[in-house]
Order: structure tokens, then C-alpha cells, then sequence
């Protein structure tokens, strides 16, 4: 991955990595609970789903377990369109998955589908930025169709929306696409997941690159609430950071640092991670690899080519 260095260089590797490196993730399962991410010797090893092949990738992960069987729902991002839909994909009991299938797709691009379910009916809560909103979509014939079912929070572009409960209320986490998607904490909560959804007094209530977007699912272990969030001060999805929560109310929001989550190393998925989402027993992540798409390359080159000539042609002239 490309690392920010500074100067002539800096501009010229920037430059050079929009042309010709694209991100490739994938989604991996490892066979241990979420809360082995905050054990101090815990080694998880990662089983990568099969390559979905060029032009596509698949991040975002998250799971749920319906009927005694496990369903992986998560971004599946095609390059040619540049726009992402939410794919299914059901568990064997050993974890093998099988092809995937669109299950929800709108005009505008959807990623990290955080699921939940309540009062026996299955809700997905998509990342719906471009729509300016964040949604609520409930599954009619689960896991292949769905509904839209509210508009949770309007005119506001939700990234990476995480409902969670705690302190006997609902909870979204997630950052501001307008704020800046990667720079701010935001918290609603809620007496139920329909709302209504009332802003955090504190908002935004984490500030900066490092910790602010959520990056899975929250969780309880030895009764301490625990969030990922994005670390990613260099490059986008570099590592994840595992907070613990010591205060949440409406008015209060304290956290501490609990563990750090490198990319996976040892397979091909080694250059990045930004998702950690519990499945039963389970858990599922991302990884990112480095590759070369021909028509991103085609996208950014068209977008950039006068500005990159431009700044070139100079350095060919310069005595």
C-alpha cells in the first residue's frame, strides 16, 4: 500500500497509486468468538472466501444465524459500475460459504449492511450515504428479499451506521459524509430501533482519523462493552482499534484503548483490515490486497490525465 511520505515523491507515489493500484478486498471467517480480539494471546487465523475474480470485491461483513444456519451478509463492489449492492452468502457448518446473491439493491451505491434482529422479523441498516439518510430495511422473505421500512435518521449521510444496544437503549454509531467520513464519531440513540433517534449531546464525540468510523459490530465480554473502530491515518482500513467503553449515556461517551488489530499476515489479504463482525460463535473480517484494475485505471486516468501532465511536465523540462 502506498504510504504518505512528503514532497516531489509524495505527489508523484500518490498520483502513480491512483493509476495503477485497487483495492481488492475479500471477506474472511475465523473459527473464534469476537471477544478472542481483546485476549492478549490470541493468534485468530483467517479462512479467505474463494476470490470473487476482477473486477469486483467483497468487504463489510456482517452475520447473522437464522434457523440454526449462519448468513454472511456484506458490500459487493463492482468496478465497472463503481457502485456497491448487498450480497448474501449462507454458512455450511464448517464455515464453507456458498455463491453469493444480490439480496438488496437501490440506484445508489450500499455497503456495510449491519443486521439485527427484533421482535422475530430481520432488519438490515445499510450504509446509505448518497441517499442522505440512514435507513431501516426489514427482510419480507429472508435472506433474498427486503423492504425498505424507514428512513431512521433523514438528511444526514450516515457512514458505516452500527446499531447496538446498551444501558437498555438503541444505539447507530457511525461518521458524517459531509463532516468527513472518516474524521468524526456520531451517536444517536433511541427506546427502540424505529426510533425516534435523538443526537448525542456531545456530537461529534470522537474527533480525528484514528478511532472515529466504526469497523463491525460491537459487543459485550466480561460485561464490559467493547467498539472497532477504523484506524487509518496513512491509508484507508490500515489497522483496527478495539475500544472500551467506560461511559454511554445521552450526555457522557468515554472510551479507553483495549487491543489493536493488524491486516492478517501470511496470506494474500495482508495490506489491510476494516471490518470485525460477530456470527455465533464466529467471526468475520476483511482483508485488503493490491491489484490492478483496468477500468479504474481507464476512470482515473481520464479524471486526472491534465492535472497529471500538468504537474509532470515541469519536472521533464526542469535543467
Amino acid at each position: 500500500m502506498y504510504v504518505a511520505r512528503g514532497g516531489i515523491g509524495n505527489e508523484l507515489g500518490r498520483r502513480f497509486h491512483d493509476l495503477f493500484c485497487h483495492m481488492d478486498w475479500n471477506v474472511g471467517i475465523v473459527d473464534e468468538p469476537i471477544s478472542a480480539f481483546v485476549e492478549g494471546d490470541a493468534k485468530p487465523e483467517v479462512r479467505w472466501f474463494p476470490p470473487v475474480g476482477s473486477g469486483r470485491y467483497l468487504a463489510d461483513p456482517f452475520g447473522i444465524v437464522h434457523d440454526g444456519r449462519a448468513y454472511v451478509f456484506c458490500e459487493d463492489f463492482d468496478y465497472q459500475s463503481s457502485k456497491g449492492v448487498i450480497a448474501q452468502i449462507r454458512l455450511s457448518e464448517d464455515g464453507t460459504p456458498s455463491d453469493r446473491q444480490t439480496a438488496i439493491e437501490m440506484p445508489f451505491h450500499m455497503s456495510y449492511p449491519c443486521l439485527f434482529e427484533w421482535h422475530g422479523e430481520i432488519y438490515c441498516v445499510p450504509e446509505t450515504h448518497q441517499a442522505e439518510e440512514i435507513g431501516l430495511y426489514r427482510a419480507t422473505r429472508f435472506p433474498s428479499s427486503w423492504t425498505k421500512e424507514a428512513s431512521l435518521i433523514p438528511n444526514f449521510a450516515g457512514v458505516d451506521p452500527t446499531v447496538f444496544t446498551h444501558g437498555g437503549r438503541w444505539w447507530i454509531s457511525c461518521t458524517d459524509q459531509n463532516w468527513g467520513p472518516n474524521n468524526g464519531l456520531f451517536l444517536f440513540y433511541a427506546p427502540g430501533p424505529t426510533g425516534p433517534w435523538v443526537p448525542h449531546s456531545g456530537n461529534p464525540v470522537r474527533r480525528g482519523l484514528r478511532g472515529s468510523r466504526p469497523a463491525g459490530t460491537p459487543f459485550t465480554h466480561k460485561g464490559q462493552l467493547f467498539r472497532p473502530a477504523m484506524d487509518s491515518p496513512r491509508t484507508y482500513g490500515e489497522r483496527i482499534l478495539i475500544y472500551r467503553v467506560t461511559r454511554l449515556s445521552p450526555t457522557e461517551f468515554e472510551e479507553e484503548l483495549a487491543s489493536v488489530v493488524e491486516p492478517f499476515q501470511g496470506g494474500p489479504y495482508r495490506y489491510g483490515v476494516h471490518t470485525l463482525s460477530a456470527v455465533g460463535d464466529r467471526t468475520l473480517v476483511d482483508g485488503l490486497r493490491v491489484t490492478f484494475e483496468k477500468v479504474e485505471f481507464q476512470r482515473a486516468w481520464s479524471r486526472n490525465v491534465n492535472e497529471f501532465l500538468g504537474f509532470i511536465t515541469p519536472l521533464w523540462h526542469k535543467e
